[in-house]
């Protein structure tokens, strides 16, 4: 009778393992899913809404700065903060998952760096989406004019009111950006009127923010303790420097970049401290039938 449970009970472990696997694979398609809707509302913002029209007053002199080309350009951040953080989250899970390179590994320990990888990399594009969506409506809402704006829209200045006669004497007057009042396309001015809040800033602080968290929780060197916080001073400075370089092109104030920075790395800490916070205590070892869900192995100990 013993044998013939056991026999029961091994059959049942095919099936359990199957049921888990298809979980797990519906789970992915979900949250690609959802990834998806968010990045296509993204581009429907981004390619239909246009930047609010603002007004100026000739006091403004921060609108007056030259054009400059951007020292870092947005591919170069877009590909050092997406490819670097990516890079990283599969090392880091093949060194959790224990699988020796040019040597055959399980398929169990396969299995648990996919699910990890898919994991870490659905949170971190989770985030991207959310950080790129979140800037363009901020600015195309708020469509504050860029430092450079003059310089780009190369209006007539020669036909501009800068004041008007009131009651307290003479006062700045708002001027409508608007209309006819720039000379060159509108598709070179658009780009002029979306400097809040920063998207270099905002894009860099999200990844390099991300990657600092996710190293701390799944990166364990003890002997070589040094080398984790050395990436995350690199991954500081690549974000550091970007920012600063919109304020010394001209093409952010102080406070866009303040504002990129703090919506970057709010949304991190959202991703890895509340959506994602299972990554600070998943342990390869133990069976998951669902990331948000607790481990099945039970406390036998309990019922002893």
């Amino acid at each position: 009778m013993i044998n013939l449970k056991n026999d029961d009970n091994n059959s049942k472990i095919p099936d359990k393992q199957k049921s888990q696997l298809i979980n797990r694979l519906v789970q992915t398609i979900v949250d690609f899913v959802v990834i998806a809707i968010i990045f296509s509302i993204f581009l429907i913002v981004y390619y239909k809404v246009e930047p609010k029209i603002q007004y100026f007053t000739c006091d403004e002199s921060d609108i007056f700065m030259p054009y400059k080309d951007d020292t870092i350009p947005f591919w170069a951040v877009v590909l050092y903060a997406t490819i670097g953080p990516i890079i990283f989250i599969i090392i880091i899970e093949l060194i959790n998952a224990k699988i020796q390179p040019f040597r055959k590994n399980s398929k169990e320990k396969l299995k648990k760096f996919l699910i990890c990888f898919l994991h870490g990399l659905s949170l971190f594009v989770l985030g991207i989406v959310i950080t790129l969506l979140l800037t363009e409506i901020g600015k195309r809402w708020v469509g504050r004019l860029r430092p450079h704006f003059i310089d780009v829209c190369k209006p007539d200045l020669t036909l501009i009111e800068c004041s008007i006669s009131t009651m307290k004497g003479q006062v700045f007057k708002p001027i409508n950006t608007g209309d006819t009042f720039c000379t060159v396309d509108k598709k070179i001015v658009e780009r002029a009127r979306k400097s809040f809040p920063s998207g270099h800033s905002s894009y860099s602080w999200y990844s390099m923010t991300f990657l600092i968290i996710y190293l701390e929780a799944r990166l364990f060197l003890l002997r070589l303790r040094f080398i984790k916080p050395l990436i995350q001073m690199t991954a500081f400075i690549a974000a550091f420097i970007t920012a600063m370089s919109r304020i010394s092109d001209y093409h952010h104030r102080e406070s866009d970049v303040i504002g990129g920075i703090m919506l970057g790395v709010v949304i991190a800490l959202a991703i890895t401290l509340f959506i994602g916070r299972v990554i600070w205590d998943y342990e390869i070892e133990k069976p998951y039938a669902d990331f948000d869900l607790k481990p099945l192995v039970k406390d036998t100990d309990s019922f002893e």
